[in-house]
């Protein structure tokens, strides 16, 4: 159960599919970790050590931010670089690049400047709009878990501080609900 805006690593990531995936449970991997310095080698060179090990990329990814957080070296919401996101999502009826072009004037609406960039075609089409502060939102759609259902992901990037992320989960979730 998520307890703030941002879900822990663990809350949003089981263990099981963890161990699955793998083959060894996240607290196996942290112990590991540990004995190989990762409270001061950084993240960079935890997930590198992780691939190094069999660990296929996604994964390291994943079992770095847990070891992270788990470490207090990161809290949920930080990104590698010590700033932070914050994200919110919705499936909707139709397809990816049609809901793009719907969600793209909503945006526009609630920022009051054009995206600075837009990738179309693809697995995810997406818009971005980069603020004079250099935080970003980056909207992109995807192929929802049913058949003609697309799945709206909006993640608000670069925030400066962890104070930053209730408002900004709460504007993502705002802007969404007008979809």
């Amino acid at each position: 159960m998520t307890t703030g805006p941002v879900r822990t690593h663990s809350q949003g990531m089981a263990a099981d599919r963890v161990t699955a995936a793998t083959g060894r449970s996240p607290d196996d991997w942290y112990v590991l970790l540990d004995a190989a310095d990762g409270r001061s080698i950084g993240h960079t060179a935890i997930a590198a050590h992780l691939v190094a090990l069999g660990v296929d990329p996604w994964w390291a990814q994943g079992v770095t931010i847990g070891y992270e957080q788990s470490r207090g070296l990161r809290i949920p919401g930080q990104r590698s670089d010590g700033t932070f996101a914050v994200s919110a999502s919705r499936q909707v009826p139709g397809e990816r690049g049609t809901v793009l072009d719907r969600i793209v004037p909503l945006c526009v609406e609630a920022f009051g400047f054009a995206p600075t960039s837009e990738r179309r075609g693809g697995k995810r089409p997406s818009a971005r709009w980069t603020f004079p502060d250099r935080e970003s939102v980056l909207v992109n759609t995807e192929d929802g878990p049913r058949p003609g259902t697309v799945r709206i992901a909006a993640q608000r990037e670069r925030l400066t501080g962890p104070e930053r992320i209730p408002e900004a989960k709460a504007d993502l979730r705002e802007l969404l609900s007008r979809f």
